[in-house]
């Protein structure tokens, strides 16, 4: 019973999110903004521009429901977390998946590990929100739009790689400010809390302050937002997949004792809010006589071989 109450709260979490973004994409990005090709640069120049919008948007009037979402999600999860974690592990384990994060290393330097792989169905679904999935859809986008002349995709290359970089920017200052325990480590039922560890503190035991919110499926979610911001004529396709990918991610997770699953509500929404943000790297907003020139209907008087009348025609 825990269970389905987990998933059906994720799911409804995540569900707004892409159903917002599929009906305003075509018209907000599309419609009233026209692209630009994006200097590399920008990248890391506008990030005080694009982290004051996605402030703006998250405190504005119109954001009030989506607190309230996220707010009253989180507080029920919270309230279950105990339980979830024992349901969801019980069933990793009583399918054979187990509990343990079984991701090695293998590429290292040094005593730092570069590359770590997935060894298991387990481990491969926390590795759905490693930083080396979410830099490498980036770094497709980004390739294949300079080696093919398209903008479109190279643009979404550097609006994914903007837009991790400020979300991980507020997602590590919230980690800190909560400074919530991973199940894994709790020294007490639901993690203890400890707000702001001391610099070396936090590195040297990070497990036991970065819970909240999940900085994966934060990504993970900015990642399908940005693809359908600029892709909305494949949303049947993104919008399935983000769902997907992001509830095998929450469950992997929770499964592994990386995070609770009230962990995840404000990931979302972080990640839905830069999201947005980030895909309007490069869009300037069209004047009013570019948007009227869109699109237009023009109604004409036509004389020909079989009479008179009227044509309709329709400019986009």
């Amino acid at each position: 019973m825990k269970l389905f109450l987990f998933l059906l709260l994720t799911l409804l979490s995540a569900t707004p999110v892409y159903a917002q973004s599929e009906a305003s994409s075509a018209d907000a990005t599309t419609a009233n903004f026209e692209s630009e090709v994006i200097q590399v640069k920008e990248v890391i120049t506008e990030i005080p521009h694009t982290s004051w919008m996605g402030i703006k948007k998250s405190f504005s009037k119109e954001s009030l429901p989506a607190w309230a979402a996220v707010v009253s999600s989180t507080l029920i999860l919270l309230n279950n977390d105990e339980v979830i974690l024992k349901d969801v592990q019980r069933y990793g384990r009583d399918s054979g998946i187990g509990n343990n994060d079984n991701t090695k290393a293998f590429w290292t330097l040094g005593e730092i590990d570069i590359i770590r792989l997935p060894t298991d169905f387990g481990s491969f679904t926390y590795f759905l929100g490693d930083g080396l999935i979410h830099g490498g859809i980036a770094a497709g986008f980004l390739i294949n739009g300079y080696a093919n002349k398209n903008s479109r995709a190279a643009n979404t290359g550097l609006q994914l790689a903007h837009g991790m970089i400020i979300s991980t920017f507020f997602n590590q200052f919230l980690k800190r400010t909560f400074g919530r325990e991973s199940p894994y480590v709790k020294s007490e039922p639901f993690g203890k809390w400890s707000p702001y560890p001391s610099i070396p503190e936090y590195q040297s035991r990070t497990s036991k302050y970065d819970a909240m919110p999940s900085g994966h499926i934060m990504t993970t979610t900015l990642v399908f937002t940005v693809i359908n911001e600029n892709y909305p004529e494949y949303s049947h396709v993104t919008i399935p997949l983000g769902l997907t990918w992001g509830t095998l991610l929450m469950l992997g997770m929770v499964n592994n004792g990386v995070h609770w699953a009230s962990d995840y509500p404000l990931g979302i929404a972080m990640g839905y809010v830069f999201g947005k943000a980030s895909a309007q790297l490069g869009k300037k907003p069209k004047t009013e006589a570019e948007k009227k020139s869109t699109k237009e209907w023009l109604v004409m008087p036509t004389v020909d071989s079989r009479g008179s009348g009227l044509a309709f025609t329709y400019a986009y």
